[in-house]
Protein backbone atom coordinates (compact mmCIF):
# COMPACT_ATOMS: atom_id res chain seq x y z
CA UNK A 1 0.00 0.00 0.00
CA UNK A 2 0.90 3.48 -0.89
CA UNK A 3 0.81 6.81 1.31
CA UNK A 4 -1.99 8.82 0.59
CA UNK A 5 1.19 11.46 -0.54
CA UNK A 6 2.13 9.00 -2.96
CA UNK A 7 -1.43 7.89 -4.31
CA UNK A 8 -1.57 11.61 -4.74
CA UNK A 9 1.60 11.50 -6.51
CA UNK A 10 0.88 8.71 -8.88
CA UNK A 11 -2.66 10.53 -9.93
CA UNK A 12 -0.72 13.84 -10.36
CA UNK A 13 1.61 11.64 -13.23
CA UNK A 14 -1.30 9.55 -14.94
CA UNK A 15 -2.72 13.51 -15.63
CA UNK A 16 0.79 14.43 -16.85
CA UNK A 17 1.23 11.46 -18.45
CA UNK A 18 -0.95 13.26 -21.23
CA UNK A 19 1.14 15.51 -22.64
CA UNK A 20 3.53 13.01 -23.83
CA UNK A 21 0.66 11.35 -25.52
CA UNK A 22 -0.39 14.43 -27.16
CA UNK A 23 3.31 15.46 -28.53
CA UNK A 24 3.30 11.72 -29.92
CA UNK A 25 -0.10 11.56 -31.00
CA UNK A 26 -0.09 11.35 -35.35
CA UNK A 27 -3.69 12.66 -35.20
CA UNK A 28 -2.78 16.45 -33.55
CA UNK A 29 -1.36 18.55 -36.18
CA UNK A 30 2.44 18.99 -34.39
CA UNK A 31 4.48 19.42 -37.19
CA UNK A 32 7.13 20.68 -35.67
CA UNK A 33 9.68 19.88 -33.59
CA UNK A 34 9.52 22.84 -31.46
CA UNK A 35 5.53 22.07 -30.86
CA UNK A 36 6.36 18.83 -29.57
CA UNK A 37 9.41 20.49 -27.31
CA UNK A 38 6.72 22.66 -25.53
CA UNK A 39 4.69 19.63 -24.88
CA UNK A 40 7.61 17.53 -23.21
CA UNK A 41 8.75 20.77 -20.99
CA UNK A 42 5.20 20.85 -19.64
CA UNK A 43 5.16 16.84 -18.83
CA UNK A 44 8.52 17.23 -17.80
CA UNK A 45 7.10 20.60 -15.50
CA UNK A 46 4.31 18.46 -14.15
CA UNK A 47 6.36 15.60 -12.95
CA UNK A 48 8.73 17.98 -10.94
CA UNK A 49 5.74 19.72 -9.25
CA UNK A 50 3.94 16.28 -8.71
CA UNK A 51 7.52 15.56 -6.93
CA UNK A 52 7.27 18.66 -4.98
CA UNK A 53 3.99 17.94 -3.84
CA UNK A 54 4.79 14.30 -2.81
CA UNK A 55 7.52 15.34 -0.71
CA UNK A 56 4.75 18.25 0.73
CA UNK A 57 2.71 15.65 1.90
CA UNK A 58 4.62 13.02 2.80
CA UNK A 59 6.08 15.36 5.55
CA UNK A 60 2.77 16.00 6.77
CA UNK A 61 1.69 12.66 6.71
CA UNK A 62 4.37 12.04 8.99
CA UNK A 63 2.89 14.65 11.47
CA UNK A 64 -0.36 12.63 11.08
CA UNK A 65 1.05 9.05 11.68
CA UNK A 66 3.34 10.12 14.61
CA UNK A 67 0.42 12.62 16.65
CA UNK A 68 -0.09 11.43 19.83
CA UNK A 69 -2.58 13.73 21.95
CA UNK A 70 -2.95 11.36 25.14
CA UNK A 71 0.70 12.26 25.63
CA UNK A 72 0.59 16.36 26.68
CA UNK A 73 4.55 16.37 26.86
CA UNK A 74 5.12 15.09 23.80
CA UNK A 75 1.78 17.39 22.09
CA UNK A 76 3.57 20.68 22.84
CA UNK A 77 6.95 19.31 21.36
CA UNK A 78 5.41 18.40 18.01
CA UNK A 79 3.30 21.47 18.03
CA UNK A 80 6.63 23.51 17.98
CA UNK A 81 7.90 20.94 15.55
CA UNK A 82 5.00 20.97 13.07
CA UNK A 83 4.98 25.05 13.04
CA UNK A 84 9.07 24.75 12.39
CA UNK A 85 8.33 22.48 9.67
CA UNK A 86 5.02 24.28 7.86
CA UNK A 87 7.41 27.89 7.72
CA UNK A 88 10.49 24.98 5.76
CA UNK A 89 7.24 23.49 3.42
CA UNK A 90 6.34 27.46 2.34
CA UNK A 91 10.13 27.89 1.99
CA UNK A 92 11.24 24.50 -0.15
CA UNK A 93 10.41 25.33 -4.22
CA UNK A 94 13.62 23.27 -5.06
CA UNK A 95 13.27 19.99 -4.76
CA UNK A 96 16.64 18.61 -5.51
CA UNK A 97 18.71 15.80 -4.37
CA UNK A 98 20.09 18.24 -1.58
CA UNK A 99 17.26 20.14 -0.41
CA UNK A 100 15.04 17.23 -0.22
CA UNK A 101 17.21 15.22 1.63
CA UNK A 102 17.61 18.45 3.83
CA UNK A 103 14.27 18.72 4.22
CA UNK A 104 13.42 15.21 5.11
CA UNK A 105 16.08 14.90 7.51
CA UNK A 106 15.58 18.02 9.45
CA UNK A 107 11.56 17.95 9.79
CA UNK A 108 11.01 13.85 10.00
CA UNK A 109 14.67 12.47 11.10
CA UNK A 110 14.12 10.23 8.11
CA UNK A 111 17.34 10.02 5.43
CA UNK A 112 16.61 8.72 1.86
CA UNK A 113 19.96 8.69 0.97
CA UNK A 114 19.99 4.76 1.33
CA UNK A 115 16.61 4.11 -0.43
CA UNK A 116 17.34 6.13 -3.59
CA UNK A 117 18.77 3.87 -5.42
CA UNK A 118 17.06 2.14 -8.74
CA UNK A 119 17.79 -1.56 -8.67
CA UNK A 120 15.84 -2.01 -11.93
CA UNK A 121 17.48 0.51 -13.98
CA UNK A 122 21.08 -0.66 -12.05
CA UNK A 123 21.22 3.16 -10.62
CA UNK A 124 23.36 3.72 -7.40
CA UNK A 125 22.83 6.05 -4.58
CA UNK A 126 25.05 8.66 -6.53
CA UNK A 127 23.53 8.04 -9.94
CA UNK A 128 19.93 8.80 -8.74
CA UNK A 129 20.59 12.03 -7.08
CA UNK A 130 22.64 13.42 -9.69
CA UNK A 131 19.68 12.04 -12.23
CA UNK A 132 17.00 14.00 -9.75
CA UNK A 133 19.54 17.06 -9.88
CA UNK A 134 19.60 17.09 -13.55
CA UNK A 135 16.23 16.83 -14.23
CA UNK A 136 15.49 19.71 -12.08
CA UNK A 137 18.39 21.48 -13.40
CA UNK A 138 16.94 20.92 -17.41
CA UNK A 139 13.60 22.30 -15.90
CA UNK A 140 15.02 25.25 -14.58
CA UNK A 141 16.67 25.94 -18.00
CA UNK A 142 13.56 26.51 -19.68
CA UNK A 143 11.25 27.43 -17.36
CA UNK A 144 14.02 30.94 -17.12
CA UNK A 145 14.44 31.12 -21.06
CA UNK A 146 17.74 28.90 -20.93
CA UNK A 147 19.00 26.37 -23.29
CA UNK A 148 18.62 22.64 -21.72
CA UNK A 149 21.72 21.38 -20.64
CA UNK A 150 23.30 18.36 -22.69
CA UNK A 151 23.22 15.61 -20.46
CA UNK A 152 23.05 12.13 -21.70
CA UNK A 153 19.26 11.72 -21.53
CA UNK A 154 18.66 15.17 -23.33
CA UNK A 155 21.20 14.41 -26.25
CA UNK A 156 21.20 12.51 -29.53
CA UNK A 157 23.98 10.56 -30.55
CA UNK A 158 24.50 13.42 -32.91
CA UNK A 159 25.09 16.25 -30.00
CA UNK A 160 21.56 17.51 -30.50
CA UNK A 161 19.83 18.88 -27.56
CA UNK A 162 16.29 18.62 -26.90
CA UNK A 163 13.42 16.33 -25.03
CA UNK A 164 12.20 13.68 -26.32
CA UNK A 165 9.00 11.29 -25.95
CA UNK A 166 11.87 8.55 -24.29
CA UNK A 167 13.09 10.90 -22.13
CA UNK A 168 9.74 12.16 -20.83
CA UNK A 169 8.75 8.30 -19.87
CA UNK A 170 12.04 7.96 -18.39
CA UNK A 171 11.20 10.41 -16.04
CA UNK A 172 7.71 9.03 -15.22
CA UNK A 173 9.59 5.98 -14.62
CA UNK A 174 12.65 7.65 -12.72
CA UNK A 175 10.25 9.61 -10.18
CA UNK A 176 7.64 6.79 -9.84
CA UNK A 177 10.46 4.32 -8.45
CA UNK A 178 11.85 7.31 -6.27
CA UNK A 179 8.15 7.82 -4.81
CA UNK A 180 8.00 4.05 -4.21
CA UNK A 181 11.58 4.12 -2.60
CA UNK A 182 11.21 7.22 -0.37
CA UNK A 183 7.51 6.24 0.51
CA UNK A 184 8.97 2.73 1.86
CA UNK A 185 11.71 4.38 3.45
CA UNK A 186 9.45 6.62 5.27
CA UNK A 187 6.98 3.68 6.44
CA UNK A 188 10.23 2.15 8.04
CA UNK A 189 11.48 5.08 9.82
CA UNK A 190 8.14 5.82 11.38
CA UNK A 191 8.28 2.43 12.65
CA UNK A 192 11.96 2.35 13.99
CA UNK A 193 11.72 5.54 15.53
CA UNK A 194 7.98 6.05 16.92
CA UNK A 195 7.31 2.27 16.80
CA UNK A 196 4.23 3.36 14.66
CA UNK A 197 3.03 0.95 12.33
CA UNK A 198 1.57 3.22 9.43
CA UNK A 199 -1.56 1.43 7.16
CA UNK A 200 0.71 2.39 3.82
Amino acid sequence: MASTAALNYFAAAVRVRTLRGAATDGRLPLRLSTEKQVFYHAALAGYVAAWDAYINNLVRSFYVEIENPRNAEFRAIYSISRQATERALRRFNTPNAENTRALLQQYTGYDPIGDWVWTRRRMVGIQVRERLNEILRVRHSFAHGFSVPGYTWTQSPTGRVRLTSEAIRDTEAFFSNLVRVTDTGMKKHILAAYGVTVAW
